[in-house]
């Protein structure tokens, strides 16, 4: 059985910090260059700060050791979210 996303995480969290920041580098560059060409041309040049934004939240999420939320109930949450914003927006 593969492994999941969920396991190589859980295991990404055990390494030292140095190898955790390794693995953040990783998830953020060479990853299909011709998918980010193509956003690149859609999107154009990310903002100044944008990789270093992004890869601290990547080394934040490896560090958290907080209980993850099951799929099934971030999704309730979620799409409770969006029928409270609709409602909202009904009565507005």
């Amino acid at each position: 059985m593969p492994r999941t996303a969920q396991a190589i995480l859980d295991d990404a969290l055990k390494l030292p910090a140095k190898e955790r920041k390794w693995v953040a580098e990783q998830l953020t560059t060479g990853v299909n260059e011709e998918a980010f060409s193509a956003l690149m041309q859609e999107y154009g040049e990310p903002e100044p700060g944008y990789d270093e934004w992004f890869k601290v939240g990547v080394e934040e999420a490896l560090a958290d050791k907080s209980p993850g939320i099951p799929h099934k109930q971030a999704m309730e949450q979620f799409h409770e979210a969006i029928r409270r914003a609709r409602k909202l927006k009904r009565s507005a």
